[in-house]
């Protein structure tokens, strides 16, 4: 079922999104080359369904995903792209089921492994979806074995369901064993900062734009905490209206596309911090 029907706010043009060192972007011709060197791993071959072999035709397939908006918010689909490296470095899509729910996919090429880029991009799309897509869930799963893949998933915060679920998933023609996980905002929260927040604030932090007023600092704190804008005025004693014009002024000075993204970024920058 297409995504349409949780009725997202779409702009004309697939977005691109950044926490400040990640970005996902929508793929470009220019992907075309990267993404044919990094789905010749082995382990991509291995752990993912790209086709195999995986040639030159099969790497422009991917980058027309781009082309289409209409089809892009149906499934959204980003190339990941890294500091010192503006082109390809891997792919995330979202696969929307349409009642509130979607799956993340998502591969990174050898070049870019060991330094939690993965992790960053999963957790900036899945703030987005929470956000812009209005999903309440977004679950993960992966062939059984695919210990680099659960990693990724356990940092990022989702909740891995025990055991593992035989025969679960199909694979070129034969079904394999698999893990699944789930990720729901509380989990991004309580997520999004330990994995990231002591080497952010070693390298001097993120980016954060101008510096934010005490008041924007309270804003940030609740919507940390998944506060609505009616439940943020009730405990900070102002009016909906105020709420709403600090929200914004606070999405402007981080950057950020979302309250999620806000938070993520503001978690990560030491800007505020959870309440246990």
């Amino acid at each position: 079922m297409a995504a349409t029907s949780l009725d997202p706010a779409r702009p004309s043009a697939p977005p691109s999104i950044s926490d400040g060192t990640v970005t996902l972007r929508p793929p470009e011709p220019t992907d075309a080359d990267g993404a044919l060197r990094a789905c010749q791993d082995p382990e991509i071959q291995r752990w993912t369904t790209v086709p195999s072999p995986y040639g030159p035709a099969d790497a422009a397939t991917w980058v027309a995903l781009g082309d289409d908006t209409v089809a892009w918010w149906d499934n959204p689909v980003w190339t990941i792209t890294i500091p010192g490296t503006p082109g390809y470095s891997g792919g995330l899509d979202l696969r929307p089921d349409g009642a509130g729910g979607c799956t993340v996919g998502y591969l990174l090429a050898p070049w870019a492994r060991g330094h939690g880029y993965a992790v960053r991009a999963l957790q900036l799309a899945c703030a987005w979806a929470f956000d812009t897509l209005r999903v309440e869930v977004v679950r993960w799963e992966c062939y059984a074995g695919n210990e680099a893949s659960r990693k990724v998933a356990v940092t990022a915060g989702f909740h891995l369901i025990e055991g593992t679920l035989r025969k679960a998933l199909p694979y070129r023609g034969i079904r394999r064993d698999a893990w699944l996980g789930d990720l729901v905002p509380q989990d991004l929260m309580r997520h999004a900062a330990p994995a990231q927040a002591h080497a952010a604030r070693r390298q001097g932090g993120l980016p954060t734009g101008p510096a934010l007023t005490a008041r924007e600092r309270d804003v940030l704190g609740q919507l940390a905490q998944g506060k609505s804008n009616r439940d943020l005025a009730r405990a900070l004693g102002i009016s909906e209206n105020t709420v709403k014009n600090h929200v914004r002024s606070v999405l402007e000075k981080l950057n950020a596309q979302s309250r999620s993204e806000a938070v993520v970024i503001a978690l990560k920058a030491g800007i505020v911090t959870l309440q246990r």
